[in-house]
């Protein structure tokens, strides 16, 4: 099957910019692959250049001629997923409201109340937490200097 984009001198434009400042990777390599296909480079030679299986050029091509830029942006779907759900950060948020705990005590009823562990690290909670407008401050292990001064006679 051809693989063939015919691109109008605004597309190309636009396609040459969003390759080079768009913010997201994927997006600036598939607009990248159609402005070489629009120049009449091969798919596997796209695909062999980008780093990408030769479907994915074909992929590109079909969103292209379906959606238009739209189609090449719309599928941007990296990033991590969330550790912790919504009913997991709603819980640790009634819990925090309820009575001033550590960051550690807020982990603790958590998992007691969901009777489960926690799928990530207590910093996370925390993160998660500042988001919903709660701040934390570090307990001090050390002494004041004040208290540990020598007295002069």
């Amino acid at each position: 099957m051809k693989c063939v984009v015919v691109l109008k001198a605004v597309e190309e434009v636009t396609l040459q910019q969003m390759s080079i400042n768009h913010r997201h990777r994927d997006t600036r390599t598939r607009a990248a692959g159609l402005l070489m296909l629009g120049r009449g480079l091969k798919a596997r030679a796209i695909a062999a250049q980008l780093g990408v299986s030769g479907q994915s050029v074909y992929n590109w091509s079909h969103a292209w001629r379906e959606r238009g830029i739209c189609g090449l942006m719309g599928a941007h779907n990296g990033g991590r997923h969330a550790l912790l759900t919504e009913a997991q950060i709603a819980v640790a948020l009634e819990i925090a409201r309820a009575e001033a705990l550590t960051l550690g005590g807020i982990a603790q009823r958590v998992e007691a109340a969901l009777n489960e562990p926690l799928p990530c690290k207590i910093e996370t909670l925390g993160e998660a937490l500042k988001r919903n407008g709660f701040s934390f401050k570090r307990n001090r292990y050390a002494l004041k200097k004040s208290a540990t001064k020598k007295r002069s006679p």
